[in-house]
């Protein structure tokens, strides 16, 4: 048995394909399985590490705004369609499966058009353009979030939530702590503006460093992105904070642990992409969640409020971000210590573990 997963683009699309196929292997040990990505994602950096076979097409993104790249990304469309058909004939699959990212519109279509069993994976509590299209075509919609249902057929969607690492899944609270030196009375603030960083995250930050710098109560461990480390870092020092001056403060670009750093943190400050949410309920962190404001149709947002108007965290607009209103909202919540750990409590309550189990059961189904 063959399955193709499309899976490209960012992290957000690629983690989840992965998990589903893991759990496809878990459930049945005869499946192939091939991922299909474009050399323009991180796919070609992340799939192979996981052992995965993975065949590239020549496809890429569409601008926003128009401007010269529009031609490039309409050759890449009609290139794409040759691709899409050459990998189809070749491979011959019995089931194929999208999770996102530039390969999976067309390829899920033209599957869907040869009779091929096809399901998709929504991500966001706002589902993408790409996705909602799709939907009348595909056999199956798996989705991260209620808030997602009413934008597709309810005869074909099921709830599923999002696929994490089986590292979310079982964290110990007590090792993840200890494992970082922190004593029972230390409090640990995770902040991070994802892959790319966040620059309004960045500088909101620095206030809170210039207050607590040294302070034996608080621990920050800060994720600036790849990008931003060394302005961060002269950003600080122009404070007069630097990384040796203050041992509660730890600057990094990026972190493979990130399971331990939301396990044993007290507080995350991050964007709320769908990924991101979807950890924060698997462990159960109380966060203050900044959404991405340029993000399509403002999803990011949407994603928030799906812990935010729960009571599970602090929604903050990226317009509203400043040192003095991220310091308001740092206060309140250390004021009483209660406040967090009922936003633990409720964070918690909306945890699903089982998604990559859900789905792979699900499009396992399409094949009987």
């Amino acid at each position: 048995m063959k399955i193709l997963i499309a899976a490209g683009g960012t992290g957000g699309h690629i983690f989840p394909g992965l998990a589903i196929a893991d759990a496809l292997k878990k459930k049945r040990e005869d499946c192939e399985i091939v991922f299909i990505g474009s050399q323009v994602g991180m796919e070609k950096n992340i799939v192979p590490q996981y052992g995965y076979p993975l065949e590239m097409m020549r496809v890429r993104g569409f601008e926003r705004q128009f401007s010269l790249q529009i031609f490039a990304a309409l050759k890449g469309l009609l290139d794409g369609a040759i691709d899409v058909r050459r990998v189809l004939k070749r491979h011959q699959p019995d089931l194929v499966i999208g999770t996102g990212g530039f390969t999976s519109g067309q390829l899920l279509l033209k599957a869907s058009q040869m009779g091929i069993p096809t399901l998709i994976h929504e991500q966001n509590a706002y589902p993408g353009q790409a996705n909602r299209i799709l939907a009348k075509y595909v056999d199956r919609v798996a989705i991260s979030f209620y808030e997602a249902a009413r934008y597709f057929p309810d005869e074909k969607t099921f709830l599923s939530g999002n696929p994490v690492r089986d590292a979310f899944k079982n964290i110990d609270r007590h090792a993840a702590r200890h494992s970082l030196h922190l004593n029972p009375n230390q409090k640990l603030i995770l902040i991070s503006g994802g892959s790319q960083g966040a620059e309004s995250i960045n500088r909101a930050v620095l206030s809170l460093y210039e207050r607590y710098k040294g302070h034996p109560t608080y621990r920050f461990i800060q994720l600036t992105g790849e990008g931003p480390y060394e302005d961060v870092l002269q950003a600080m020092a122009e404070q007069g904070i630097t990384k040796e001056s203050y041992d509660n403060i730890e600057i990094y670009n990026f972190s493979n642990q990130m399971e331990t750093l939301m396990g044993a943190a007290d507080l995350m400050i991050t964007r709320s992409g769908a990924g991101t949410i979807s950890e924060i309920a698997a462990v159960g962190v109380p966060s203050v969640l900044i959404p991405f404001p340029l993000a399509a149709g403002n999803h990011q947002e949407f994603n928030a409020r799906v812990l935010t108007d729960k009571g599970a965290g602090i929604l903050l607009y990226d317009q509203q971000l400043n040192g003095e209103t991220l310091l308001k909202t740092f206060d309140r919540l250390f004021e009483k210590e209660e406040t967090l750990s009922i936003m633990r409590l409720k964070t918690l309550r909306l945890r699903k573990t089982d998604a990559d189990e859900l789905i792979a059961k699900e499009a396992l189904k399409l094949l009987i």
